[in-house]
């Protein structure tokens, strides 16, 4: 007996998730707009997370350095750009749909605008320290008005996400067509902005993580301080006895992971890189004796320069930088000397600078003899430490590889640019409008020689970053998927949790209503129609009835997307992103049949009829049909009472209407005595919102992590059971079983 149990509900706030707000799509627009005034601060994502930059840094500096990175590009104003725009768009469309309490969003989008002018010069002082702090307070609020009002799989979000990766794409194939790097749609808009794939990956996790822990605090925060203290420590106490096993193998694991990194993997490396850096600096300094006799007292090792700029830094990433360094700035010296001789190889002909520049450079700088580092050989499949330092040693030398190759390429292009004339057909179409051609053999080779100066330089600089920009990445995502390990860690615990808590016998004897939604003012209205449903020409809705999984007989099929671009992953996955359609009032019409839904044995068809305001939780799985008045809808929740069904993302329909399902076996349906007995939650296919639900699990923790357990509704509360086998408990259907469903959890 279930006795009298207490019911546990969800805040009406946390069903601000599931309201369909007035004009949708001037709220879209201005989360959009939002977004949009967030770019300037993507591209410090991976700066701002890393804590050796920001350690070396300071967090302060980071603050006004960092996070104001890229400004608008002007027209004709600095503070006349898109995000001016944006802001202005922004007000008008906060006070179209009368929400005032957005208004930050258009105050940061033009205070954004308008920073740069306030401070163009960069003057600092306690005025840069004001600007910059109101700008990040204003950034924040507007992050908590999305958190608390905005969704991650809005059509926004969702849009502007696939803006940052079609940037991204867009990017890498104008640079296949000799763009230069940086050359995007954002690119156009914000001075310096480079798409990067990680900074792209780096916004969207941390979006979603930051969304879990608001989702847990807002959705959990009041059921917590209304259960009396000793029932929740008593709950708590045999939550994380049953728990603590899951703790111990994210523990175990990522101790191994660390140690073989840390112990194991880095320590060889930096060893081997160490011992061909001195290799590399004997032959750098024979280079330099060889070149320029006095250079070799002036030589100065790299290794104590690297050292003392970065102390923090990874010591295989400073033994790589190290390595980078002396092998680039020994060939420098190389190349300056061989290309003084340019002019001699020349022999007074304008048109011989470029293949003499080239031969020259090749001499210097030659393939075949490049010190790139050891490769490891055949690697076993799963050995960590080999494939880890094959992955490490094959990247480092292939930039070294490009290095070389853009290096003699860029240069021997200008030597063409400064040397041929318009019409020859070996000159370069991208030569610079300010390049004239030179006079003479010996002002072409000046001229090139300053131009691999700059291009010197350019390679350096961006080898340097290559290295730091790759390792900084490898923290990034370490701090990430330790972070994300937490909140899978909660997430478990969470569910653990609910499942003492709503126990009939456990600690606090709580039951678990879905949603705080009032019951029904009638009956629910459940029907059982077996293999055949009947849509007669004489009704008065529409209907739109899926593609798959039934057939539809009488009228002809008609599709339509009933439901627009909503809920869109769902819809595909399950064959219901179109519909066929069959019309309402036919019966006037005597061509017209009524429409005659079919599925095989031993499926069954089951109708929900829904009352004005009742709403129906259900999966797309098992959804087929629905008359045009239903509103469809989705709920992203991480309360207790949710998780304790292993997702946090549901599907409801929201009445007057009739809903369609089908089962795959023989439906238990409300008011059956079966629909009450407790069954495996697989089984469940549609409740109603208000549905009060207990657990009955084995609650031991081998039965924790391994079984499964099952559901049982309250008397009166409406429910539809599916009594296949193929739906019930089996093996993994513990806490395991929902680990997938925490892979992606938005």
């Amino acid at each position: 007996m279930l006795g009298c149990p207490r019911t546990y509900l969800q805040s009406r706030e946390e069903l601000s998730s599931i309201e369909t707000p007035k004009h949708p799509f001037s709220l879209e627009l201005l989360w959009f707009l939002l977004f949009i005034g967030w770019v300037p601060m993507l591209a410090s994502y991976a700066y701002v997370l890393d804590p050796v930059a920001t350690g070396k840094t300071g967090v302060l500096t980071t603050i006004t350095d960092q996070i104001t990175l890229y400004q608008q590009r002007g027209w004709g104003h600095p503070a006349i750009g898109v995000l001016g725009v944006a802001g202005l768009i922004a007000a008008a469309l906060v006070v179209r749909i009368r929400r005032y309490a957005l208004w930050p969003i258009p105050v940061f989008l033009i205070w954004s605008s308008l920073i740069y002018a306030f401070n163009a010069a960069g003057a600092g002082g306690p005025m840069e320290m004001a600007i910059h702090f109101v700008y990040a307070a204003l950034a924040v609020t507007c992050t908590y008005l999305f958190l608390r009002h905005g969704h991650l799989l809005s059509a926004s979000f969702v849009g502007f996400t696939a803006v940052l990766f079609l940037d991204v794409v867009t990017s890498w194939i104008a640079r296949l067509f000799g763009a230069t790097p940086g050359t995007s749609f954002l690119g156009a808009l914000f001075l310096g902005y480079q798409p990067y794939l990680v900074n792209a990956l780096l916004f969207l996790t941390i979006s979603v993580l930051v969304r879990m822990l608001w989702l847990m605090v807002r959705d959990n925060r009041q059921f917590i301080m209304t259960l009396p203290r000793s029932e929740f420590k008593a709950a708590s106490l045999r939550t994380l006895r049953l728990w603590f096993p899951a703790f111990a193998c994210f523990a175990v694991f990522g101790g191994f992971w660390w140690g073989l990194v840390n112990l194991l993997i880095e320590p060889r490396m930096v060893t081997e890189i160490e011992g061909q850096i001195t290799e590399l600096e004997s032959t750098a300094v024979r280079w330099v004796i060889e070149n320029e006799p006095m250079a070799h007292d002036t030589h100065t090792s790299y290794v104590e320069q690297w050292s003392g700029e970065y102390p923090n830094a990874d010591p295989l990433e400073r033994a790589l930088n190290r390595w980078s360094d002396v092998y680039l700035t020994s060939v420098h010296k190389r190349l300056s000397v061989n290309l003084t001789k340019v002019t001699k190889d020349a022999k007074n002909d304008l048109a011989k600078v470029p293949g003499a520049v080239n031969g020259q450079m090749n001499a210097a700088f030659p393939e075949d003899v490049l010190p790139l580092l050891e490769e490891p050989g055949w690697c076993f499949p799963l050995d960590p430490v080999c494939k880890t330092k094959e992955w490490i040693v094959s990247g480092t030398n292939q930039m070294m590889l490009d290095a070389r190759s853009g290096v003699i390429k860029s240069t021997t292009d200008f030597a063409k640019c400064v040397s041929l004339a318009d019409e020859h057909r070996d000159r370069p179409r991208d030569c610079p409008d300010e390049i004239n051609i030179a006079d003479d053999v010996e002002t072409a080779s000046t001229q090139v020689r300053g131009a691999y100066h700059q291009t010197y330089i350019s390679m350096h600089t961006t080898t340097t970053s290559s290295i730091t920009g790759g390792f900084r990445t490898w923290r990034n995502v370490s701090l990430l998927l330790t972070a994300y390990s937490f909140i899978i860690l909660l997430k478990t615990l969470l569910i653990v949790f609910s499942r003492v808590i709503f126990a009939p016998n456990g600690a606090a004897s709580v039951h678990a209503q879905f949603l705080p939604d009032d019951p029904p003012s009638v009956a629910p209205v459940l029907a059982n129609h077996g293999q055949h449903y009947r849509i007669p020409t004489s009704a008065k809705d529409a209907f739109f009835v899926a593609r798959w999984g039934v057939t539809l007989e009488g009228p002809p099929p008609a599709r339509r997307r009933p439901l627009g671009l909503r809920m869109p992953v769902a819809r595909i996955l399950s064959g219901t992103w179109a519909m066929n359609r069959v019309d309402g009032d036919r019966a006037g019409n005597p061509d017209e049949f009524d429409a005659e839904l079919k599925v095989d044995e031993p499926a069954e068809l089951v109708s929900w009829t829904l009352q004005d305001g009742e709403r129906v939780i259900f999966r797309f799985s098992d959804f087929v049909g629905m008359s045009d008045t239903l509103n469809m809808g989705r709920i992203s929740s991480l309360g207790i009472s949710t998780l304790m069904l292993g997702r946090m993302i549901f599907y409801y329909a929201e009445g007057p209407g009739t809903l369609i399902l089908r089962t795959t076996a023989a439906a238990r349906l409300t008011p059956s005595p079966e629909a009450e007995k407790p069954a495996p939650m697989p089984k469940l296919v549609a409740w109603g919102s208000s549905t009060k639900f207990s657990i009955f699990a084995a609650l031991t923790t081998m039965d924790t992590f391994l079984s499964g357990y099952n559901l049982r509704t309250a008397p009166g509360d409406a429910v539809v059971w599916d009594s296949s086998t193929r739906r019930g408990d089996g093996p993994g259907t513990g806490i395991l079983r929902f680990m997938k469903s925490f892979i992606l959890p938005i």
